[in-house]
């Protein structure tokens, strides 16, 4: 990697940092910008750049992908209101019912958050 590519790498670091800041402040980007003084430009040209990051590795990750076999789900016929819970990771829902496979849902939940546990670990995507 070269010195420039090295150093932008740090600067996108350091603004995913100030990024996660800001939202977990509790104002609002506008204050939360004139708080540390940062130009508008500035702010969502980084904020872009994270998201666009992101995007790449989450669309350069589709090729890791795994499939697994789940077992045929029984036949029943399921109301909303029925459901015991609804699971969101990230933009997936998943409606849990009485009587669900506690393995099938282990499996369910761990695939979903694979793609997240990757970005976490990368970290770059903490906007």
């Amino acid at each position: 990697m070269t010195s420039a590519k090295l150093k932008h790498r740090v600067k996108l670091q350091e603004w995913a940092a100030r990024m996660q800041d800001c939202r977990s402040s509790g104002l609002s980007v506008r204050a939360w910008r004139r708080q540390e003084e940062i130009n508008a430009a500035t702010y969502y040209r980084w904020e872009w750049e994270l998201l666009d990051l992101a995007e790449t590795e989450l669309c350069s990750s589709v090729s890791d992908v795994r499939l697994a076999e789940l077992p045929a789900p029984k036949q029943i016929s399921r109301n909303v209101a029925e459901r015991s819970a609804t699971l969101h990771i990230g933009n997936a829902s998943l409606d849990i019912y009485p009587g669900c496979d506690t393995e099938q849902l282990k499996m369910l939940v761990e695939l979903l958050r694979l793609p997240h546990q990757r970005l976490r670990e990368t970290g770059h995507c903490a906007v």
